[in-house]
């Protein structure tokens, strides 16, 4: 029997991861997948036989998103290799060796975001003023653990984006008594030469060095750059894309708009491309890495 997931179904899986990743960064929705898919294992129903063509075929929906969740999807690639077993098996034991594997994945990302966020809490000083241009859980939590746990004094601006995107990290950020001042991102200009540093995230980065970030980050990056702010980006390894840009399924819409007597389409993106050597530090689980560091690493990684 062929299972074929509805294309409904895929669009509305695709939605979701979308729609979350915009709104929690990738790590988070990467970590809220894996505990959706354990949660399917547990309830699906249906004869050992079938059972591994359903997986494979979630997989696929998974691996096929716009824009592609490169950390998710490295997991999830990871899974397939090793559910393997003897065609014996029953179904509560396939399904009882997916829920081990997809816990270990689970565990693996959450240890890896921990140690980005240990060598990032590094990066804030007493007295910085930073930029911050991302909804990333890791730089988020990172903030919040450097006020309230080691009780650094130091200031955000928060570039606004939509409120969806920027309502999550104002919260969390105020909670935490951060001092912030939260500005649109055009008027950045304006604010310029008060940061000393810039905090960014990426979706992923890609072999042809372009990292993959939130809508309107190449704006800031090159505003940034121009003005030498330093520029922070944080990132566990599993966000190595081994595919170029152009192949990270950016998502494009095109929405219908009436303003008056004015009709026209409005075209947008989800995410931006930016150039990697436009970065001047690279904090990963590993460790801080300057410019002439990123590029052996990228192609260490590649290799």
């Amino acid at each position: 029997m062929d299972i074929v997931m509805k294309t409904e179904d895929k669009q509305l899986l695709c939605s979701l991861i979308r729609d979350h990743e915009d709104t929690m960064g990738s790590s988070r929705v990467t970590m809220m997948a894996i505990k959706a898919f354990i949660e399917s294992v547990k309830q699906v129903q249906c004869q050992a036989k079938n059972i591994r063509e359903l997986f494979a075929e979630l997989s696929l929906a998974i691996k096929g998103t716009e824009p592609k969740v490169i950390p998710l999807i490295h997991l999830i690639e990871e899974f397939e290799k090793e559910l393997d077993g003897e065609e014996s098996q029953t179904v509560d034991e396939i399904k009882a060796q997916a829920i081990r594997i997809l816990m270990q994945k689970h565990h693996k990302i959450e240890t890896k975001i921990g140690q980005v966020v240990e060598h990032g809490l590094t990066c804030i000083n007493e007295g910085d003023v930073i930029i911050v241009h991302t909804i990333s859980y890791d730089v988020t939590n990172m903030l919040k653990l450097a006020r309230q746990v080691l009780h650094k004094n130091f200031k955000v601006i928060v570039l606004k984006q939509d409120l969806a995107k920027t309502r999550r990290l104002v919260k969390s950020l105020s909670a935490a008594g951060i001092d912030m001042e939260i500005i649109p991102e055009y008027s950045l200009v304006h604010y310029i030469d008060q940061g000393n540093k810039v905090f960014m995230g990426a979706l992923s980065i890609t072999e042809d060095m372009k990292v993959v970030s939130a809508v309107g980050s190449a704006n800031v990056v090159s505003l940034c750059h121009l003005n030498q702010l330093p520029i922070y980006l944080f990132a566990n390894t599993l966000k190595y894309s081994h595919s170029p840009s152009s192949q990270q399924h950016i998502h494009r819409k095109v929405e219908s708009k009436t303003h008056g007597d004015l009709c026209f389409q409005l075209v947008t993106h989800s995410h931006d491309t930016v150039d990697l050597k436009h970065v001047d530090y690279l904090v990963t689980e590993s460790g801080i890495e300057n410019k002439d560091a990123i590029l052996a690493s990228m192609k260490a990684a590649g290799s």
